[in-house]
């Protein structure tokens, strides 16, 4: 049941989610490939768009000014474009739907402290659990994630939801059904879960419900099989949920990689000016059915030639993405603001001790602890592929958001020391 504290803290959540959306300029929403999509669905183009990048060559240059769907199209996983998609047939794809968008994201990201509060009741105290939901509406970045037609509010409150889930059938809920369908929508939001997903989805293994674990699967299976279905129709080949892992890959792997997914001067990384010749390979691939996989096998090139010239370089910048993540992006140009720095430091610095905790509990009581476990999986999985990829602080606001509940391990254990500090005073 929803205490009266925790529903005050969701509805000052949702205020001020909207007071950040009042006061922050939308900034260009056709750059934002959501958007784009949904527009072009609208237009009776297709749900897709054209690959993100300017030709040199003049002919390709008209075709990608004069057609927005020149090609099969799985650029972006499909669920936030969905959304977008089904407020703009009601509402415009103009400023009037889009701003709909933000603030239907706004409602959503209410839900945030609850979920927080939720999940860490089970770890810790209810104290600790109430300054785990509130630390949320003091973390600037997760109030700004609601404003950003990136939809990144989208995939916080369903990661949540999986560790609520996957918390609830590890302790012998029937809900395993369940689990596995948000699962399989997280990874219509974040194609990374493909894989995450099915290893989450071997959680009842671990309290000997095999038939419960492949009852997961198989729902999450369910969900993300028409996707599925869709990509290989229409690239004519299996195709995973997004078509550009290694252009991912690379916009941290290439001569100009700071670990963000900017350089050190600022330059927003991608395939433009400072990469002529990669722009030229984009040039010379035919307008087939299967366009966009033969991109992205020009990046995977890149990649291994990056990894292959020097292997200790790549591993040092791993290493470096991975301290970013957990702390500050630097490079970000819009990061530079101390309403980003100081709310984001504190926080990765805070949970970080939080994971070390977690941790500590998993070993000490072994199996039994399974509470901390999926965050403890997502945190692991997702730093291994930020450090392979790139940081950019809305992926931060996402991590932070789903690990915030391990905040009420660090503050019991705050509060226990103070406790045992006072006793021997008063002793």
């Amino acid at each position: 049941m929803l205490s009266s504290r925790i529903f005050w803290l969701c509805v000052l959540s949702g205020v001020l989610r909207l007071a950040v959306l009042w006061v922050t300029p939308m900034g260009e929403p056709h750059e934002y490939e959501q958007v784009v999509i949904a527009r072009n669905m609208l237009a009776g183009d297709g749900f897709g768009m054209a690959w993100p990048y300017q030709p040199l060559d003049s002919a390709r240059a008209e075709v990608w000014r004069d057609d927005p769907t020149p090609h099969p199209s799985a650029f972006m996983p499909p669920f936030v474009p969905a959304v977008a998609t089904a407020v703009f047939a009601v509402a415009g794809g103009e400023r009037f739907g889009i701003m709909t968008m933000l603030v239907l994201q706004c409602l959503v990201g209410a839900l945030i402290p609850w979920l927080i509060y939720r999940i860490a009741q089970r770890m810790a105290s209810e104290r600790a659990s109430m300054i785990a939901a509130a630390w949320s509406l003091v973390f600037v970045p997760g109030l700004v994630s609601s404003a950003t037609p990136a939809g990144a509010v989208w995939y916080t409150v369903c990661g949540l939801i999986v560790v609520d889930l996957a918390q609830q059938v590890l302790a012998g809920a029937r809900r395993v059904w369940l689990f596995g369908i948000a699962l399989g929508l997280l990874t219509l939001m974040r194609s990374e879960f493909l894989a995450l997903g099915v290893v989450m989805c071997c959680l009842p293994v671990l309290k000997r419900n095999w038939k419960g674990a492949a009852l997961a699967l198989a729902m999450m299976m369910v969900v993300i099989a028409p996707w599925l279905v869709r990509n290989a129709n229409e690239f004519g080949q299996t195709t995973g949920i997004i078509t550009h892992p290694w252009r991912e890959m690379w916009r941290g792997a290439n001569d100009y990689a700071s670990g963000s997914g900017y350089a050190a001067d600022g330059w927003n990384i991608w395939e433009g000016e400072r990469y002529p010749e990669i722009v030229r390979k984009l040039d010379s691939i035919p307008l087939t059915q299967t366009f966009e996989l033969d991109a992205d096998k020009v990046f995977q090139q890149e990649v291994k030639s990056y990894i292959a010239a020097d292997p200790m370089r790549w591993v040092v910048l791993g290493i470096k993405k991975v301290g970013m993540l957990w702390t500050v992006d630097p490079y970000y140009p819009k990061g530079r603001s101390i309403a980003y720095i100081v709310p984001t430091l504190l926080t990765g610095l805070v949970l970080l001790a939080g994971l070390v905790l977690a941790s500590r509990r998993l070993v000490a009581e072994r199996i039994r602890t399974t509470d901390v476990l999926p965050i403890l999986l997502i945190a692991v999985g997702m730093s291994g592929l930020f450090a392979i990829t790139y940081v950019l602080p809305r992926y931060q606001t996402y991590l932070f958001t789903v690990c915030m509940p391990l905040i009420a391990l660090v503050a019991d254990m705050v509060m226990s020391r103070r406790s045992a500090a006072g006793h021997e005073l008063r002793g």
